[in-house]
């Protein structure tokens, strides 16, 4: 593996961190200090289509750079969550070029059934569901509980994945939530 790949890791290893840390902000703000007029809240709401199309096309990018250019292949759950986040892309760029908001609850659904994949994926990296083909591989097949990126003792591109995914739907409740009156 070439070095740089290994500094692209702890790169994305340190922003995952610090996009788990904006999630927790986040959340938090939607649980206990939700206004109208809370800061936090209205930077999200006013930046949201921006922030989802960065994410959407961060993860995309990334994905296709580890599997075509590293030469990571990608496991069957990876590509599942690849059929989330892809679509993701065109979505918010629409969204950025239109300025309809008419993506909002297509892109929380996509955005939840990708964080679902990504949990189940994650259990499968840790051992859980060891009898399915995904977990095993085979010929031909990449095993899902194979691990190319393990950063700081737990971040994983399922990992990865999922914090993407939360970012997006807490974004887009968000957006809902601020542009009620």
């Amino acid at each position: 593996m070439p070095a740089y790949v290994t500094t692209l890791n702890q790169i994305l290893a340190l922003g995952t961190i610090f996009l788990q840390i904006v999630v927790v902000g986040l959340l938090l703000n939607l649980l206990f200090f939700r206004s109208h007029t809370n800061p936090l809240l209205l930077f999200f709401k006013k930046y949201t289509f921006i922030f989802g199309f960065i994410t959407a096309l961060s993860a995309t990018l990334l994905s296709l750079f580890y599997s075509n250019v590293v030469g990571f292949p990608p496991c069957e759950l990876c590509w599942i969550s690849r059929i989330f986040i892809y679509p993701q892309v065109i979505l918010f760029g629409m969204e950025l070029y239109k300025r309809d908001r008419a993506i909002v609850d297509q892109s929380i659904v996509l955005a939840v059934l990708n964080s679902l994949v990504s949990i189940f994926h994650i259990y499968v990296e840790n051992g859980g569901a060891s009898s399915l083909a995904c977990a095993t591989g085979g010929p031909g097949v990449v095993s899902c509980a194979a691990v190319f990126v393990h950063e700081f003792g737990y971040i994983t591109m399922p990992l990865m994945a999922l914090t993407t995914a939360l970012f997006t739907i807490l974004l887009l409740v968000n957006y809902k939530y601020m542009s009620r009156n």
